[in-house]
């Protein structure tokens, strides 16, 4: 996993002791740590990247999401909203507008730190979000016992029938099992769910695939379910995320491929287009009317 800069976001010392206790506990998945105090100072640097963490109080007059939208906006960033309430009821509407999750305020350093060493910033012993027991059973039955393996790998042979062997993603038939999962969820119980589509024109070598898949991995988190979808094409299923915060995760993944600057196999340059849509609609009778939105551009 590559190192990555962590700035926090507070004028309050204990705060950013706590914060900086972390970090430092994270060992070298953190390359540095910064600490802006001010909303003037934010506005005055170069920008933000990497991980951050910002206090509820450093966003002034403005709520803390209304803050974080703009801030997702200009800024691409793994961002870690601060609460004084409880971090599980604060969660989604983080996730909602963007961020990456909330944050229990006072920081608890050895949890904090587990997240920021964590590949996207998520605790490492989460409980896996199971399917229903009617989806779960209709899992099983296409998946059709692959659990058990001839040579003793029941794992090895899971992960081999459900991810793409050039990118490491899901595959596009495990992804498509999850679209309707996720789909069904979000209309049962009016949860945000976030459909994004990323393709390119053409074709291009497997040492692109990867690095594209890589770029995507970058900005999403452990909840998102991200799949190779054809051979130039990539999707993103977002549980618990709005329409703007959808948008911003589209808009942040195609300006960090076009910075990239990757060719296709005849060395022209990739054209990236970026399609996002959202659930729950009453417009859309199933999961794929919800796909079509992305699929017909």
């Amino acid at each position: 996993m590559p190192s990555r800069p962590f700035t926090i976001l507070s004028s309050d010392s204990a705060f950013i002791n706590a914060a900086r206790s972390a970090a430092e506990s994270a060992g070298d998945a953190l390359v540095s740590i910064h600490v802006i105090e001010s909303l003037d100072a934010l506005a005055s640097s170069d920008g933000v990247d990497g991980l951050v963490l910002a206090d509820p109080a450093f966003c002034g007059a403005l709520s803390v999401h209304e803050w974080a939208l703009g801030f997702l906006r200009n800024n691409r960033a793994l961002l870690f909203l601060g609460t004084h309430g409880s971090a599980d009821d604060a969660d989604g509407l983080a996730r909602f507008v963007g961020a990456q999750g909330a944050v229990s305020l006072p920081l608890d350093v050895a949890a904090f730190s587990e997240r920021l060493s964590s590949p996207f910033g998520t605790p490492r012993n989460v409980k896996p979000d199971l399917p229903d027991a009617a989806d779960a059973a209709d899992l099983g039955a296409s998946l059709g016992g692959r659990l058990n393996t001839d040579d003793g790998t029941p794992r090895e042979g899971f992960l081999a029938s459900v991810t793409d062997s050039v990118t490491g993603l899901f595959s596009a038939q495990f992804w498509d099992h999850r679209l309707d999962e996720e789909f069904k969820r979000s209309m049962r119980f009016r949860s945000p769910l976030g459909l994004v589509r990323i393709a390119f024109d053409g074709e291009a070598n497997d040492d692109v695939l990867l690095e594209v898949a890589s770029v995507i991995l970058l900005d999403t988190r452990d909840v998102d379910v991200v799949a190779h979808h054809g051979h130039n094409t990539y999707m993103a299923l977002l549980p618990h995320t709005g329409p703007e915060g959808t948008r911003v995760f589209g808009q942040r993944v195609k300006e960090a491929l076009d910075a990239e600057g990757m060719t296709d196999v005849m060395g022209d340059p990739l054209d990236w287009s970026v399609d996002t849509a959202c659930c729950p609609d009453t417009a859309y009778a199933g999961s794929r009317d919800f796909l079509a939105q992305v699929s017909n551009g």
